[in-house]
């Protein structure tokens, strides 16, 4: 071909380019844009390891200023990890790892990977790209199920051991012709009653978390206050605890039975924490014109604040041991807890070592 056909095919393609080039911008744009608005992260590498490609999220998650030239595996410790990627690039497999976890400075990470290789068009490969998703609330919660299953099954195991041990030394004594010991029937009987409470306690949760429709009334406040303080007379009265009623609001919008759970159960955390002898105080206020507030105060020991954020946890304990001497089922402050969110409300607790407790109940009216 002459040479001025060439140099004008020549100048044609760089016109034809150069026309392409805002167009490229663009997409190259778009594309930037959009693998920054995806949630997960991504790492995209080539054979040696090197990386490729990052989104915004993979260089937040990892925080790494120095991500482009660091290699693979030292970018990440995790072998599993590390093997998923391996397997792409040299055999072009796509694979995933669950759960990997990544200690973050706001704490412990947990994400899986789903790992593919990166082909051209003539199906060599030339990298691969990992995507991370972050699994921590699943894992979290796995956890929760897990450790909720193991208390249950240790809030179990106590009374029945019980139950089990002096049903067969009864069995044993009439056996052997020797009277039936009524101390023997007595625990027999208390740690039945202690399984069949935290059998109810838990099937409340489970209504709770689930289907069960409250049903709102207008609920007279020191009639109701009054008539919990009735039922618990025996308890009350065992450890000399008065109980100062305060009621500056008339009446307050909920469900009436869920309303004396929450009073019963506050109560009778107060009662059994404070000792013989000192005070409990019931008051009902309006904090505001759309909610009124239950205020449970005892003359307890108090509770350290390290340990307020998690006391409303199903099973926990500040004191295990005293806790499992005073009896109770561990859950009654988590109802409290999920009632009060069923309501629309919150509750919260303020106290400090050797100044008693006071729990709050806000009710949106």
């Amino acid at each position: 071909m002459p040479l001025i056909p060439k140099i004008l095919k020549q100048f044609q393609r760089n016109n034809e380019l150069q026309s392409k080039i805002p167009d490229m911008v663009v997409e190259g744009v778009q594309q930037a844009a959009l693998m920054g608005a995806i949630s997960d992260a991504i790492l995209a590498v080539d054979l040696e390891g090197s990386a490729l490609f990052y989104n915004s999220r993979f260089a937040m998650l990892f925080d790494d200023k120095n991500l482009q030239n660091r290699k693979l595996w030292k970018m990440f410790l995790d072998q599993e990890l590390l093997n998923a990627f391996q397997a792409a690039l040299k055999d072009g497999l796509t694979n995933s790892v669950k759960a990997i976890p990544f200690d973050r400075p706001d704490g412990r990470q947990f994400f899986s990977v789903s790992v593919s290789p990166l082909r051209a068009e003539s199906e060599e490969i030339y990298g691969a790209v990992g995507v991370f998703h972050d699994v921590t609330d699943l894992k979290r919660a796995e956890q929760i199920r897990i450790d909720f299953v193991a208390n249950v099954s240790h809030e179990l195991r106590t009374p029945l051991t019980a139950i089990k041990g002096y049903a067969d030394t009864l069995v044993q004594d009439i056996q052997e012709g020797k009277p039936a010991q009524s101390e023997f029937l007595g625990i027999i009987i208390r740690n039945t009653d202690r399984l069949m409470a935290l059998i109810n306690d838990l099937l409340d949760l489970s209504s709770l978390e689930s289907t069960d429709v409250l049903h709102k009334a207008v609920v007279n406040t020191k009639e109701l206050t009054y008539r919990v303080i009735k039922q618990m007379e025996g308890p009350l009265k065992a450890k000399n605890h008065p109980v100062i009623v305060e009621a500056s609001t008339e009446s307050v919008i909920a469900d009436p039975r869920r309303l004396e759970q929450v009073l019963v159960n506050l109560l009778d955390n107060a009662n059994k924490y404070t000792p013989a002898g000192g005070k409990l105080f019931v008051s009902w206020e309006q904090a505001d014109e759309n909610s009124v507030v239950l205020k449970v105060h005892d003359t307890g020991p108090g509770i350290n604040p390290s340990h307020h954020s998690r006391l409303f946890e199903r099973f926990y304990r500040v004191d295990k041991s005293r806790s499992r001497e005073m009896g109770g089922t561990g859950l009654g402050l988590a109802i409290v807890k999920h009632i009060m969110q069923r309501h629309g409300g919150s509750v919260w607790v303020e106290s400090s070592s050797g100044k008693g407790s006071t729990f709050f109940c806000r009710f949106p009216n």
